[in-house]
C-alpha cells in the first residue's frame, strides 16, 4: 500500500513542471556586471559593479477573461565578493494583476518619480557617471528610488498617454512616519516623450517634482530634465540635466551635465559632466568605459570606470 502511494506520488510529482508550463509563464533572469572603477571622491581603485547585479524570477498566469495574475522577486548582490544586499529581495518582490484596467501590484517596487527620472539619464542610474540622483535631488537623502509596502497601478496606453500612481503604508506605530504617496504621467508620440513625477515620501513634510523629456533625431536623442521640492529640513532644493545618446561605430555615445544646488541657502551641491562609450559585443554582452566629473566634489573629484555587463 505504501509502494503504491509512493510510486503515484512520484508520478504527479513528474507531471507537475509540465502541468505549470501550460497554465503559467515562468522567466529566471539576471545580470553580472563588473569593471574597474575609481569613483568620484574616492582614489582607491576597485572592482566593481556598474550596474545592480541581480538574479530575477518573475512570471505571469492567464486566468482567462483578458485578466493575469504576475508577479516579480529581484534579488541583489555584488558580484565581486558574492555579498547579498541587506535587503535580500532589493530589486522588487510584487504581485498583481493585470488587464484592460492597467496593472496593479502590491510588494517593494520602483517609485513613479524614480521611473521618469531614470529615463532622463543617459546612463539609467548606472555607473559612475550616473545623474539619475542629482535629477532627484539626491536619492540617498530624498525621494527614494524604491518604496516598501506598497500598492502601485500602472494605467494601459491611452493613445501615447500613460499614468502610474503609488501608495506606500506606514507600517511602524513607533515611528511618527505617515502614509507616502507618488504619481507620474507621460506621454509618447513618435519621436518625442515627455513626463512628469512627483513623490511625497516619509521624511516629515518632504517632496519632489521632477519633468522632462527627449527627442529622437536619429543621428542623436536628446534630453533635458528640471527638478525642484523640499528636504526634511524644509530646505528647497533644485536640480537640472542636459544630456544625449548618439550611436558610433555600432556602439552608443553618452554625454550629460547635471547640477543639484540649494536654494535656501544657496548653495551648488553637485555640478557634474560625464561621458562615456557603451558598445555591445552581442544582444546580451555589453563593454563600456566611461569618466565624469564633479566639479562641487571636495577631493578627487574625477571617477572612471571600465567594465563589461552580460545580461541573462
Amino acid at each position: 500500500m505504501k509502494k503504491s502511494i509512493l510510486l503515484s506520488t512520484l508520478a504527479l510529482l513528474s507531471c507537475a513542471p509540465a502541468w505549470a508550463q501550460t497554465t503559467s509563464n515562468v522567466t529566471l533572469y539576471g545580470r553580472v556586471d563588473l569593471g574597474l572603477a575609481r569613483n568620484i571622491g574616492d582614489d582607491t581603485l576597485k572592482l566593481q559593479e556598474g550596474s545592480g547585479n541581480r538574479l530575477g524570477v518573475r512570471g505571469s498566469e492567464d486566468l482567462g477573461g483578458g485578466l493575469k495574475a504576475i508577479f516579480n522577486i529581484e534579488h541583489r548582490f555584488t558580484a565581486d565578493d558574492g555579498v547579498a544586499n541587506k535587503t535580500f529581495w532589493q530589486g522588487r518582490s510584487v504581485v498583481g494583476m493585470q488587464g484592460g484596467f492597467g496593472t496593479v501590484t502590491l510588494g517593494r517596487d520602483y517609485t513613479p518619480a524614480r521611473n521618469v527620472a531614470n529615463a532622463l539619464d543617459p546612463w539609467g542610474g548606472d555607473t559612475v557617471a550616473k545623474h539619475e540622483s542629482n535629477l532627484l535631488g539626491d536619492s540617498s537623502k530624498l525621494a527614494p528610488t524604491r518604496k516598501a509596502n506598497a500598492i502601485t497601478y500602472a494605467s494601459p496606453d491611452f493613445s501615447g498617454f500613460k499614468a502610474q500612481a503609488q501608495i506606500a503604508l506606514d507600517e511602524d506605530e513607533a515611528t511618527d512616519t505617515k502614509t507616502t504617496y507618488g504619481l507620474s504621467l507621460g506621454y509618447v508620440g513618435g519621436p518625442l516623450s515627455v513626463s512628469y513625477g512627483f513623490d511625497k515620501f516619509a521624511k516629515k513634510n518632504a517632496t519632489w517634482h521632477v519633468v522632462g523629456g527627449s527627442w529622437d533625431l536619429g543621428m542623436a536623442k536628446l534630453l533635458g530634465g528640471f527638478g525642484t521640492g523640499k528636504d526634511a529640513k524644509g530646505d528647497k532644493r533644485r536640480a537640472w540635466i542636459v544630456g544625449a545618446a548618439a550611436p558610433l561605430a555600432s556602439g552608443e555615445l553618452r554625454l550629460a551635465y547635471s547640477k543639484l544646488e540649494t536654494k535656501d541657502p544657496d548653495q551648488d551641491l553637485s555640478s557634474k559632466f560625464g561621458i562615456g562609450y557603451h558598445y555591445p559585443l552581442s544582444k546580451r554582452t555589453t563593454v563600456y568605459v566611461d569618466v565624469a566629473n564633479d566639479s562641487e566634489a571636495k577631493e578627487d573629484k574625477t571617477g572612471v570606470d571600465f567594465g563589461i555587463k552580460h545580461n541573462f
